[in-house]
């Protein structure tokens, strides 16, 4: 399936973006973790790096995270591109 491209359920996929990452420890080493919110990411912004809401975001690996469902309290979600997207 193309990202962002309309999937057999008739929902859109998104790639997931993040406000930024930071070095954190995480099961005895430290490893990239976002910070700030995450935001959803097709199209055009895959290639400049923006969210549905324009935010210039980092890209996060799409097979460790997905959106909306990787949003909670430590990764809130951006609620512009919630409202975007459902």
């Amino acid at each position: 399936m193309t990202l962002g491209s309309a999937g057999a359920s008739g929902q859109e996929q998104w790639t997931v973006g993040a406000d930024g990452i930071q070095p954190r420890p995480w099961s005895g080493e430290s490893v990239d973790m976002p910070t700030g919110r995450l935001h959803a990411v097709s199209g055009n912004g895959l290639v400049a790096g923006r969210g549905l809401c324009l935010a210039p975001v980092t890209l996060l690996d799409p097979i460790d995270w997905t959106w909306p469902d990787d949003g909670g309290p430590e990764w809130p979600l951006c609620w512009i591109c919630l409202a975007l997207t459902c």
